[in-house]
């Protein structure tokens, strides 16, 4: 049966993205608040940086607000986005691994790949997810020797995350194999390519500065170091989600060079999983891991019978990982768009005019968005310690809710140990009382 799949490569190929399709759509979704809230403000006229505080790069962002400027900002529309650019993703695994070994290593790599992508909380929209094409195309231009469009695919990785910083040393590596100098040369050229018009845009815009803040400053210096934002894992989260990397550690014994380069990227990928440890952070090295499990699969008859053994028992073992997350999350309700979230999204739109400011404190900030209200403070900053405990923001935060005076705040009661902003808190205590609840939330009214 495999053998005929593979002869049919095309039908295969179309075949296996339909099964995905089919998987991401009947599994839980994680719409993150930001990815709602950022690209409808964009859309209200709220520049990001100067009005809405992000500590990320803008290229994700903006193509969510033109995605979102034609087809609207929601659930369904996000949803749509996540899975073209999950497809997409699909499309340049198989194009890449086509292209560098052939049709067979093309399918085995897409058929890694998917239940990969979907273990590592991939079924959902942040940035790294984004990352992962982008990595694979710098890859691929690289062993090509096309320095230039490396250079441009990296720029504009890095205009997506900064933790395409990363890929620069084993970008490093393939261009000493080649002609270093001119390589490097090249490929700088390429970064500038992309960096040079983004700055010039960014002042144009007027948010060049705030830019060099969030994005840069605290993105890079500040936010990583953070107190609350170091999160490790368990032993053996560490191992679960390093498992299918020592698989490949293992074939690399038998197929020698190329396999090491695979988990060199594989590797460097990885890292932007700290400090803060959470699946999804591995989505930029899924690709190189699903490329190098296909080469280990397709030399797999030069393997001792021990190997043989360990290979596949490793494989068997982390597809039970696989399809327990896969029961426990079919047709589960999707993250942050939970009954109570709806309720008073619903409430909040019902008793506000169209873009009125209201205050969500302690609670999603996706409720803007479903209520098609406004944040009373701007800029909008993440109710997170490691910005809010920045010089003068819950000064400003106070000073904008006085003079806004939103009729309405919407907030989650506290949990034991939680983080509280005292000045916005003491503000609101002083200024507003409770007018109801919902599910988990309080709705506040002035007094």
């Amino acid at each position: 049966m495999l053998r005929t799949l593979f002869r049919f490569g095309k039908p295969a190929f179309f075949l296996i993205l339909i099964l995905h399709l089919v998987l991401l759509f009947n599994l839980k979704f994680t719409p993150w608040p930001e990815m709602l809230l950022w690209p409808y403000l964009i859309l209200k006229g709220w520049l990001p940086y100067q009005d809405i505080a992000i500590a990320h790069t803008p290229v994700l962002l903006a193509d969510l607000a033109i995605f979102g400027k034609i087809f609207g900002v929601g659930l369904a529309q996000l949803k749509v986005y996540t899975w073209i650019l999950i497809l997409a993703t699909d499309a340049i695994v198989y194009f890449v691994a086509k292209k560098l070994w052939n049709v067979k290593t093309a399918l085995l790599a897409l058929a890694f790949y998917i239940p990969l992508q979907i273990f590592y909380d991939g079924n959902g929209l942040w940035f790294d997810l984004a990352l992962a094409p982008l990595a694979l195309l710098i890859y691929y231009c690289l062993k090509k020797e096309n320095y230039l469009w490396a250079g441009i695919w990296w720029g504009i990785a890095f205009f997506t995350k900064q933790t395409a910083f990363w890929f620069l040393f084993p970008i490093f590596v393939l261009l000493i194999k080649g002609n270093l100098f001119t390589g490097l040369k090249t490929f700088i050229k390429g970064i500038f390519f992309v960096l040079v018009p983004g700055f010039v845009i960014f002042y144009a815009l007027g948010f060049l500065p705030e830019f060099l803040f969030w994005a840069v400053r605290f993105g890079i210096g500040k936010l990583p170091v953070s107190l609350g934002q170091i999160h490790l894992p368990t032993v053996r989260q560490f191992f679960t989600a390093a498992f299918p990397l020592a698989l490949i550690i293992l074939a690399k014994v038998r197929l020698g060079k190329p396999s090491l380069t695979l988990i060199f990227w594989s590797v460097f990928g990885a890292l932007g999983v700290f400090p803060r440890w959470d699946l999804f952070h591995f989505q930029p090295a899924l690709p190189f891991v699903a490329v190098a499990l296909a080469t280990a699969a397709v030399g797999f008859s030069r393997f001792k019978v021990s190997e043989k053994a360990i290979f596949l028992l490793g494989l068997g073992l982390f597809s039970i990982v696989i399809a327990r997350q896969l029961i426990r999350d079919w047709r589960a309700e999707d993250r942050f768009f939970e009954k109570d979230t709806l309720a008073v999204s619903a409430y909040a739109k019902n008793h506000t005019g169209e873009n009125e400011e209201i205050f969500v404190l302690n609670a999603w900030d996706n409720i803007y968005a479903l209520s098609e209200t406004i944040p009373a403070t701007r800029p909008w900053v993440p109710h997170l310690p490691w910005y809010l405990e920045l010089p003068g923001v819950q000064e400003g935060m106070v000073a904008d809710l006085s003079e806004t005076s939103p009729n309405l705040i919407v907030m989650r009661e506290y949990e034991s140990g939680v983080y509280r902003p005292l000045l916005i808190n003491e503000f609101i205590s002083k200024n507003y009382e409770a007018e109801g609840q919902i599910g988990r939330y309080r709705v506040l009214k002035k007094k």
